[in-house]
């Protein structure tokens, strides 16, 4: 059977490729770049070379052990392997001189075949500080952008094509007509006819499992929810024991909401372990995003391990969890990903479980939109199915902290720079004195939001706020998110001391039920994280961040605007509050935001 193989420089998307070629009937696998031979693969058809948070501007550069040249196979290079392929064949790359991240528009030169029949002009999704400056003679340039001259080229013989953009993320538009396009020139043949996710699952599962105990942990969320519709067909209810940790630090009502929906769906015999005062301790003044977050995943394998000792089952347990592809990945899991961030499930003391063998993760090579159809095929209600996702740490990470000590970055040496851009856009703004976790280049960042508000009596449209958004963050290094404040922020918004405690996730639990009811009816909206800043306006009231975003599989996302009649409604309410100072409309798509702030 034909195949494709996929070489893995690290990219956040690698896993993505491969399961976007096998939606088009061609059996993709991955595999490392060194000493990967074509020659040993005599099914292979073709080669695609990953994205990865390297640059080949490095002297000891991560590259392939074959002769690209010689290679008779066709070979498509996306983000990093777009630049490496050029590098390879002669041409040169150029660093930290253009950065895209996010939605872009490339227009198609001259006559292609992996754009054939498709628009001239199309958006694609960018994530890269590197670009190809210069091609050799054997490579023609075949799209462009307006920030990027090279952003595509093909080989005169149309066997090797690069894309500097990824084509296999939900947002381009026409990714998978373009890998249509480059598996035709690999094989005619679409042979690759997967068996059911079900019956793979149900199978591995009780291999897995053998004659143990299952615990899994009941978040609510859909990813544990089918989980354990599978661990329940796999094994029968006898031998699982769902658990569900009230940590304090859910939803308004949620826990509550999650065992009355899951009885009334007919899931019985849920444990619920509260734990909220347990949690809250362990958090006090500790600010650090890695830090809680590791702090939270210690604690729920302690209280597993508790629960444990009152049921007597010695070693015949193992752990269940609803980890799906996106949280490994952005834990660092892939040989040469970086880390993002920390997923609760990926915390040192999980890691030592899977170590010894006692973890089942059935979703873990599977994309949200993936576990949404394998809940549909089991027969979970839509309205299980469709819960917005919700984080593991919960809104440990959506209440930011400060020690409210000054910043040792130079993010302020920009202000002058970001007043520049804004003036020709009648825009005002700053950089805030705060950071979150960004994801550019496939790698991690860790830096400043800028907030920017139109000056006196000026209207700003929501596309002309969103190209300033992206531009802003492409030229402004210390800066990987924008928002829009409901104020002028300029000597209004004062950092304070502050972690995680009971009055401030009271607080945003109160803000976050408001907002998601205003906003029901949103069917576009995938996520909504609505986020506490640590820090008061002059008046002395709270600042909040909303983030509603539209994605597909959590590994890219676009900001979603609120209708403006919606977003008057649920500002004149929350304003209504006194505590209420400000509002910060998040504008960044992910990359370079990650979805959430921590």
């Amino acid at each position: 059977m034909k195949s494709i193989a996929v070489l893995d420089f690290g990219g956040q998307y690698a896993h993505l490729i491969a399961t976007r070629i096998r939606s088009l009937g061609i059996r993709a696998d991955i595999y490392q770049p060194e000493g990967f031979c074509p020659e040993k693969y005599h099914e292979l058809a073709g080669i695609i070379f990953s994205g990865g948070p390297h640059s080949v501007t490095e002297e000891d550069f991560l590259q392939v052990d074959f002769d690209v040249r010689s290679c008779k196979l066709p070979i498509l290079g996306l983000c990093y392997g777009h630049q490496l392929l050029a590098k390879l064949l002669g041409g040169k790359v150029c660093r930290g001189q253009t950065r895209e991240y996010g939605a872009a528009s490339i227009n198609i030169a001259g006559d292609d075949f992996l754009f054939n029949g498709l628009p001239q002009q199309q958006q694609v999704w960018m994530s890269h500080g590197d670009h190809v400056s210069e091609l050799p003679a054997e490579l023609r340039c075949t799209a462009s952008s307006s920030d990027l001259q090279i952003a595509a080229f093909s080989s005169a013989d149309g066997r090797i094509h690069g894309l500097q953009f990824h084509p296999e993320v939900s947002h381009t538009e026409y990714g998978q007509q373009i890998f249509e396009r480059f598996l035709s020139i690999c094989t005619p043949d679409r042979p690759w006819q997967p068996e059911a996710y079900h019956r793979n699952i149900i199978a591995k599962i009780r291999e897995q499992a053998q004659d143990r105990k299952l615990l899994l942990l009941l978040s609510g969320g859909v990813d544990s929810l089918v989980a354990l519709k599978l661990c329940l067909e796999a094994v029968g209810q006898d031998k699982v024991l769902p658990i569900h940790v009230d940590t304090g630090l859910m939803r308004a009502n949620e826990s509550a909401d999650i065992l009355a929906h899951l009885e009334k769906e007919g899931f019985s015999g849920v444990k619920l372990i509260e734990a909220q005062e347990r949690f809250f301790t362990a958090l006090k003044e500790v600010y650090e995003p890695e830090q809680k977050r590791a702090i939270i995943g210690r604690l729920f394998v302690e209280v597993v391990e508790e629960e444990l000792e009152t049921l007597n089952l010695d070693q015949n347990w193992s752990l269940v969890q609803g980890t799906i592809y996106p949280d490994h990945i952005e834990s660092g899991g892939s040989k040469k990903s970086q880390k993002i961030k920390t997923h609760h499930n990926r915390v040192a003391e999980i890691q030592k479980l899977i170590d010894a063998g006692r973890v089942i993760e059935p979703l873990s090579d599977l994309y949200k939109d993936e576990v949404r159809r394998l809940g549909q095929c089991l027969g979970l209600p839509d309205s299980l199915i469709n819960r917005h996702p919700f984080p593991g740490p919960g809104l440990g990470i959506r209440v930011l902290c400060s020690e409210n000590e000054p910043l040792t970055s130079d993010w302020n040496r920009e202000e002058e720079q970001l007043k520049s851009i804004l003036e020709n856009h009648e825009l005002d703004g700053m950089i805030l004195p705060v950071r979150s976790v960004g994801v550019q280049g496939d790698s991690r960042t860790y830096l400043h939001p800028a907030a920017i508000w139109p000056k006196t009596g000026v209207e700003i449209g929501s596309r002309q706020l969103l190209e300033v958004a992206r531009t802003l963050i492409n030229s402004l290094k210390t800066v990987n998110r924008v928002v829009l404040a409901s104020i002028p922020l300029e000597n209004n918004f004062f950092l304070e001391a502050a972690w995680v405690d009971e009055t401030r996730v009271a607080r945003l639990q109160q803000i976050d039920s408001i907002v998601h009811r205003h906003c029901a009816g949103q069917q576009e909206i995938w996520q909504m994280p609505v986020v506490s800043l640590p820090a008061r306006t002059e008046s002395q009231k709270d600042i909040f961040v909303l983030r509603p975003i539209s994605s597909r599989d959590a590994m890219t996302a676009e900001v979603f605007m609120l209708p403006e009649n919606i977003r008057r409604s649920l500002y004149q309410e929350l304003f209504d509050d006194d505590k209420v100072g400000a509002i910060l409309y998040d504008l960044t798509s992910k990359p370079p935001g990650t979805i959430e702030w921590e």
